[in-house]
C-alpha cells in the first residue's frame, strides 16, 4: 500500500509503502533514505507492537542525526580521518564525526530521495538509487538497490545489490533502532541480548575508530555469547564503555563471512517478544542508543537515551585501510563486480 508521507525541503512528494504478511505483521518504508518507518509484530498476548524508534513527518528525518530506520551507504560506519586510498590515490570524505567519516557523511543515500520500483506482491518493496561519482567523495557511479520482504514466518528480509562503475568502497547496513517493549516503552536496558562473537574491536579512544585487534570476549563486559541484560554491565568501570558512552563496538561474528548465519537473540520479557537476526556478513555494530539524547519520536513520544538498540550488520568499520583487497572481510569492489547482502530479523515470541 503506498500513500503519501509529506514534502521534504527540496518540494519532493514522500511515499511511504506498507507491506505486510497474513500474520498481521506489517512494515512500512519511505522513499527518503529508503528508510524503515514502522515495523509492527505481535507480542505473547498477540497485541501489535511498533517496535522500532522513527518520526513522523519527513523534516525530522531530514534534520534527524540518528539514522532512526535508514540505509546507510555507500559505506557503513566511521573510516580513520576520512580517508580511504584505492589504487594509490587518496579520497578525502567528510570529517562529520570527531575527525571522521561516520556513513558517509552529508551526502550519504539516508538523505537522497529513492525510487520505488513497482511490485505487485504486498509482501515486499525494492528502492533504487545512484550515489554519483565523488558524490561522497568516493569514486565512481554507484547503483544500489534495497528490498525489504515480509515472510509467513514473521521475518523481515533486507536484501542489499549494488555495482560501480569504478574500483570503490561499498559496505551498506540498515541503521534501525529496536524496543520490543514498543518504540514508546523507555529503556532496552532490560532486553536481553546474545551475540554469537568470540571476538570484538576495541576503539582506540572516544573517536571510536577501532584498532586491527580481534580482542577476546572472555571474561569483559563485552561478553554476550550468552544472554545478557543490556543494562547489566554497561556502567562498569571499563574504559571502552567509558569511551563511547556504552556499547558502540564492532564484533566479529561467528561462521565463515559470506554465508547466512545467525548472529544474535534478543529477548524482551515484558513483551515476550523475541527477535533472531541473521547476516552473511564479517561483523555487526551493536550500538546501545547512547547518545539519542531527548527528542519527539512517533506520536509525539520523548526519546531518550537507550530508548532503542541497533545491530548493524557490515564489514569491520575502517577495514578499507587495513584489510587487504580480494578478500571476502573487505569492502573493496572493483568496477562491476556485484555487491550482494542479506540480513533477516525474525520474530516470534516466547
Amino acid at each position: 500500500m503506498k500513500e503519501t508521507f509529506g514534502v521534504n525541503k527540496k518540494g519532493q512528494t514522500v511515499s511511504s509503502f506498507t507491506i505486510k504478511n497474513n500474520n498481521g505483521m506489517t512494515a512500512s518504508i519511505i522513499d527518503f533514505g529508503a528508510t524503515l518507518t514502522k515495523l509492527i509484530v505481535p507480542d505473547k498476548t498477540g497485541a501489535m507492537r511498533d517496535v522500532v524508534l522513527g518520526y513522523d513527518d519527513v523534516e525530522s528525518y531530514e534534520n534527524g542525526a540518528c539514522y532512526f530506520g535508514t540505509i546507510i551507504g555507500r559505506n557503513a560506519n566511521r573510516i580513520c580521518g576520512g580517508k580511504v586510498t584505492l589504487d594509490g590515490k587518496t579520497y578525502q570524505m567528510d570529517q562529520n564525526d570527531n575527525d571522521n567519516n561516520l556513513h558517509s557523511g552529508n551526502n550519504g543515500v539516508d538523505k537522497k530521495m529513492w525510487t520505488a520500483l513497482s511490485d505487485s506482491d504486498p509482501s515486499q518493496v525494492s528502492f533504487i538509487c545512484k550515489s554519483n561519482h565523488l558524490e561522497q567523495g568516493l569514486p565512481g557511479s554507484v547503483t544500489m538497490t534495497v528490498t525489504y520482504k515480509i515472510t509467513d514466518d514473521n521475518e523481515l528480509i533486507v536484501s542489499y545489490d549494488a555495482v560501480s562503475d569504478m574500483k570503490t568502497i561499498i559496505n551498506m547496513t540498515n541503521h534501525s533502532y529496536f524496543n520490543l517493549n514498543g518504540h514508546n516503552s523507555g529503556s532496552v536496558e532490560n532486553h536481553l541480548i546474545q551475540i554469537e562473537a568470540d571476538y570484538y574491536n576495541p576503539v582506540i579512544d572516544s573517536k571510536a575508530i577501532p584498532t586491527e585487534e580481534n580482542a577476546d570476549v572472555t571474561g569483559t563486559v563485552f561478553d554476550f555469547r550468552k544472554p545478557k541484560a543490556i543494562g547489566k554491565d554497561i556502567n562498569a568501570d571499563d574504559i571502552q564503555l567509558k569511551y563511547v558512552g556504552g556499547y558502540d563496538h564492532n564484533y566479529v561474528i561467528k561462521g565463515k563471512s559470506g554465508e547466512l548465519r545467525r548472529f544474535a537473540t534478543v529477548v524482551s520479557e515484558e513483551s515476550g517478544i523475541v527477535l533472531e537476526l541473521s547476516s552473511d556478513l564479517t561483523g555487526t555494530q551493536f550500538y546501545s542508543g547512547n547518545f539519542v539524547g531527548d527528542q519527539k519520536g512517533k506520536g509525539g513520544y520523548d526519546y531518550h537515551n537507550r530508548s532503542g538498540f541497533c545491530l548493524e550488520p557490515q564489514y569491520i568499520p575502517n577495514a578499507m585501510n587495513f584489510i587487504p583487497e580480494g578478500s571476502v572481510d573487505s569492502p573493496v569492489f572493483d568496477a562491476d563486480e556485484q555487491y550482494h547482502t542479506q540480513t533477516i530479523y525474525k520474530f516470534s515470541t516466547k
